[in-house]
């Protein structure tokens, strides 16, 4: 998949297109904030023409970093080794669950929770794609640490206390992941464990003291995340962060508890709706618990409470990502605890009572979303996974045959619209890291959807516009520059070749832009593509004054 092959280029010592950071136990670090080697990376196409110059989205994962190192030392290029690899992690990580599963809920409410979370079908994205094993590693040495935490609290073994210290660092080395754990942790010191306040408050102490040197280490070696919309940090953009989680949290929700398809919010006309389905799973479901908590015993109630809320915290901390079903992995672990709990309910008392009547139409319902659904989804995953990498081999066959391989160092490859940011973000990447002769530039002017407008204004001048809504106004393309740093109308960015400028511009996006080469149109040293009836076609520049329009459907 797309990241991956970043990866790949930069283990396999391919010459970068501009001058990378990165190295073999520092693959995450995606922009740097610096303005200087952005515009560089800029003016060969690697970021677009509108990346803010002081993005920031760089993730402190050696561990991770070094674990894919390992693999391309053992693999080279064959990804079954990897994803076997990968595989192991996720089964470990379902055997750590059970561990807090037999130690919290033992019986059949536990082993039923387990069951859930280790078929969740939300997990196909985060185990299937290479680049996020990130999380599972992060989120195993997590529960490592959860359990001993447990130990220590639970049963006085002061020895645990130091191993489960460990693991959290261990566990912050693989990644951010386990930042969103310890949504549980704290849910568990508020609610679960013994003791009075204050004992609680200081159990929490160690934790904090090794966030508080985390944090002081993360800024200091330059990483976090500013810039973006797919990437926010609480401590970068507090109120912002908050309004925008707001909307995250529902959305999240709906498909930790009712199976929503929470990737669809990545398109404005779905956000709505499934703010909506998340609020919905959170009235449904919270009656059917409401329903069934008298059911639980003083043991089970103690234990679900904190899980339950963890679950609620930690879908909060992951609100610092766009929602799709990859923020959903840790939430899930107490998603999985809350339907096991109606679905335990309504086998076991199976009330002829309206109220229990309710619930086992709920407990249905839940098991048709969770249980029916869970096969089909995974399949269709990979099947999505394997699609999309064929689609994008596919797609680098056929640059290549637009392009005269012998004449590419001296030409600019210019793409005036990608279907979408996969496609815009990537192709260059995937060319650059399979070791392909580099063009001297490779831009790619939009990632909008729709039908674009092309008018040439002058020999080496194109004008851009859409026919409905505007430029650098969805998740994809706001990437690189979040929309609280708006491209007002006269704005330039200048690079060697090229010259883009914000002809109209509104509170929502440019809605003109023109692009101004240092040679016509039609001059041999710019390969100018477009895609246009879902195909990459060549384009050639219309006369003076004339206008096209085209669309990738």
């Amino acid at each position: 998949m797309p990241d991956d092959f970043v990866y790949l280029g930069i283990l396999g010592k391919v010459p970068p297109p501009a001058p990378l950071a990165n190295s073999a136990f520092d693959l995450y670090r995606i922009a740097a904030g610096d303005a200087a080697a952005q515009h560089a990376l800029m003016e060969k196409g690697v970021f677009p023409w509108w990346v803010l110059p002081e993005l920031k989205v760089s993730f402190w994962r050696p561990l991770s970093s070094a674990l894919f190192a390992m693999d391309y030392s053992l693999f080279g290029t064959r990804p079954l080794g990897y994803h076997v690899h990968s595989v192991l992690w996720y089964l470990g990580l379902v055997a750590l669950a059970g561990a807090l599963m037999r130690r919290v809920l033992p019986g059949a409410l536990g082993a039923l929770a387990l069951l859930l979370f280790a078929i969740d079908d939300s997990h196909a994205a985060t185990v299937g794609w290479l680049a996020n094993r990130s999380a599972v590693v992060s989120m195993l040495f997590s529960l490592v640490g959860l359990c001993l935490h447990l130990e220590w609290r639970e049963k006085g073994r002061t020895w645990a206390l130091p191993l489960s210290v460990l693991s959290l660092v261990v566990a912050l080395a693989g990644g951010e992941t386990a930042l969103i754990v310890l949504g549980y942790l704290v849910a568990y010191e508020w609610l679960g464990a013994p003791g009075r306040p204050a004992e609680r408050l200081r159990a929490l102490v160690p934790t904090g003291l090794v966030l508080l040197v985390y944090m002081v280490v993360h800024q200091r070696l330059n990483y976090g995340a500013s810039g973006s919309d797919m990437y926010l940090d609480p401590l970068d953009s507090p109120l912002f962060w908050l309004k925008t989680a707001l909307i995250r949290v529902p959305i999240n929700l709906g498909g930790i508890l009712l199976n929503a398809p929470v990737d669809f919010a990545g398109e404005a006309r779905f956000e709505g709706i499934m703010l909506g389905v998340g609020l919905a799973a959170m009235v449904v479901v919270g009656l059917l618990l409401r329903a069934c908590w008298t059911g639980l015993e003083d043991a089970e109630r103690r234990h679900v409470r904190w899980l339950l809320v963890g679950a609620f915290l930690s879908t909060w901390f992951a609100a610092s990502t766009f929602p799709s079903s990859r923020t959903l992995f840790v939430p899930s672990l107490g998603g999985a605890v809350a339907v096991a709990v109606v679905l335990h309910h309504a086998w076991r008392r199976r009330e002829r009572s309206w109220r229990g009547k309710a619930v086992v139409v709920g407990a249905g319902a839940l098991v048709l979303l969770h249980v029916v659904a869970a096969p089909y989804v995974w399949w269709s995953t990979v099947n999505l996974f394997s699609g999309v990498a064929a689609s994008n081999e596919r797609l680098q066959t056929r640059f290549q045959e637009h392009l005269d391989m012998a004449r590419l160092p001296e030409q600019r490859v210019v793409v005036l619209n990608a279907p979408n940011a996969m496609v815009g973000i990537y192709t260059s990447v995937q060319w650059w890291a399979t070791g392909k002769v580099l063009p001297r530039a490779w831009w790619t002017l939009s990632y909008a959807a729709g039908e674009h407008h092309i008018t040439r204004t002058g020999p080496s001048t194109l004008e851009l516009s859409l026919e409905r809504g505007r430029f650098l106004s969805t998740i994809g393309e706001r990437i690189h520059r979040s929309g609280r740093f708006p491209l007002p109308a006269g704005h330039e960015v200048v690079m060697e070749g090229m010259k883009v400028k914000v002809l109209e511009a509104d509170a929502e996006g440019p809605q003109k832009l023109s692009f101004t080469f240092d040679v016509p149109l039609e001059d041999p040293s710019l390969v100018m593509l477009h895609f246009k009836d879902r195909k990459l076609q060549r384009f050639t520049p219309p006369p003076q004054g004339d206008a096209v329009s085209f669309s990738f459907l």
